[in-house]
């Protein structure tokens, strides 16, 4: 099914000579929001409109997640839209990218006819191509193998997020065979990009305005291991010394791989947010065998004592998989014990689902799908207890805030501090009275009140942010 030609697609024009727009929505981790920004930047230089509502564009564009049950409902509740929309005739063609197709295309097409063009993770630079061929009416070719596709500092990008904040992807693909995922399936080897192109990127990224940048990989602390080349340390050390970065944040590290020259370059750096994801999964050294995955509960307090020494407010944030199979009450209760020892500044949890193609799909000891989310509620509602606990050891205290939206009161606006990672984590309402502030600035406030997620304060009698070079421990911590 598709649209029949209506003038020159090569120059992106449709009918009467009118150019054609495309709409996108990008579904998934931040390393999926940069494939979506890439393929619009494609498609603008081929000459495309982009448009910020998928509603009435040409081309509606759905870069898909597939790494959980709770991410394909997501992604499909995305594709039915899409699929009435090209019902409608309010679209020309609806493109699907991303996991989905890479995982299974059959399915894919079985469940949304409508769909003209799909393209899996490595056919990012043949966009163009496959939304000519959609609008052309040639019908959706399934992608092969995933080829080993690395975007690099000349491709075009439209970015997505305020004009403030970036994501920095510095590879693609993993290595890691967690019995729990197929993002090696999907996506295939770990590919570090090369430190001058990561460089590149970052410096023309900061002369555009960006002043918050977040690091991101399936495994950043992998960087440079398959290439025998500089590691995440030294990368970090260079992108603290680009001109105009104020914040730059580390996600997605591995527990195993945060090493000491890390946390050195991390402590050292005034740029680097004192904060790091590191998923640690479980705490339970059965479980995390089963899962494939490295460590214990004692490692991993060893690894949060080390980074807490080095760095006293640091702010880390986790992630858990409970319902694995094979989890006992007691793995679970370990657990429970490791998170109120750990004192985590974040955790996410997921309740374990059972993911055709991975290992764990067909292992013994299926935990029931109620138990694990019985579980998953009980470690959230302990994980917020602590988050509020670590909140409140910053209320009286100064910090520097990322504004970036007015707030529902007069006089208050929404920002994030150095421990709140952009999408995921926390905010911090200020109070600012009658001092104007605006979107993108950095200001000093004082906390006043603690939530379990949240931060209210008030914008402080210096009121300013830090002065160029100041990390974010010159106004309280960090």
């Amino acid at each position: 099914m598709g649209a029949k030609r209506a003038g020159s697609h090569s120059d992106a024009k449709g009918g009467a000579g009118r150019r054609l727009t495309v709409g996108a929505i990008s579904l998934g981790c931040p390393k999926n929001l940069v494939d979506t920004e890439v393929m619009l930047g494609l498609l603008a230089r081929a000459g495309y409109g982009v448009v910020s509502d998928p509603d009435g564009a040409d081309v509606v564009l759905v870069n898909t997640c597939c790494f959980i049950a709770p991410a394909r409902e997501e992604s499909g509740e995305a594709l039915a839209e899409a699929a009435e929309l090209r019902r409608k005739g309010r679209a020309r063609a609806v493109v699907c990218a991303g996991c989905w197709p890479e995982l299974d295309a059959a399915d894919l097409r079985e469940r949304f006819p409508e769909v003209d063009g799909v393209m899996g993770p490595g056919d990012v630079p043949d966009v163009v191509a496959v939304v000519e061929k959609a609008l052309d009416g040639q019908g959706p070719s399934g992608p092969g193998s995933p080829p080993p596709y690395l975007h690099d500092e000349s491709m075009p990008r439209l970015r997505a997020t305020p004009p403030w904040t970036a994501y920095l992807k510095i590879a693609e693909g993993c290595d890691h065979r967690c019995r729990f995922c197929i993002i090696p399936r999907l996506r295939g080897r770990y590919r570090s990009r090369a430190l001058p192109s990561l460089l590149g990127e970052a410096e023309s990224l900061a002369e555009a305005g960006v002043r918050e940048m977040n690091v991101v990989a399936q495994d950043t602390t992998a960087y440079g291991r398959d290439v025998g080349g500089p590691d995440l340390a030294e990368l970090l050390g260079r992108l603290a010394e680009v001109e105009g970065l104020r914040w730059i944040r580390l996600l997605y590290t591995f527990p195993s791989r945060v090493s000491e020259r890390l946390i050195e370059v991390m402590a050292s750096r005034p740029a680097v947010c004192k904060y790091i994801d590191v998923p640690f999964q479980h705490a339970d050294r059965e479980v995390l065998r089963a899962m494939g995955r490295p460590g214990d509960g004692e490692a991993y307090l060893r690894l949060v004592e080390r980074l807490r020494s080095a760095m006293p407010e640091i702010a880390i944030r986790s992630t858990f998989l409970v319902g694995f199979p094979g989890e006992t009450d007691g793995a679970f209760a370990r657990l429970m014990g490791f998170l109120e020892a750990a004192q985590l500044d974040r955790a996410g949890a997921f309740a374990y689902s059972r993911e055709p193609g991975s290992a764990a799909a067909e292992m013994a000891g299926q935990v029931p799908a109620e138990v694990a989310q019985a579980r998953y509620h009980e470690l959230m509602v302990r994980q917020q207890g602590i988050s509020l606990a670590r909140n409140e050891r910053w209320v009286g205290r100064e910090m520097e805030v990322l504004v970036e939206s007015p707030g529902e009161k007069r006089g208050e606006w929404v920002g994030r501090s150095f421990r709140d990672a952009p999408e995921i984590d926390g905010t911090v309402i200020v109070q600012t009275g009658r001092r104007r502030v605006g979107p993108g600035e950095f200001v000093v406030a004082t906390v006043r009140a603690a939530e379990p997620y949240d931060l209210v304060a008030r914008l402080g009698p210096r009121g300013r942010s830090r002065r160029e070079g100041e990390g974010p421990e010159a106004v309280g911590g960090g």
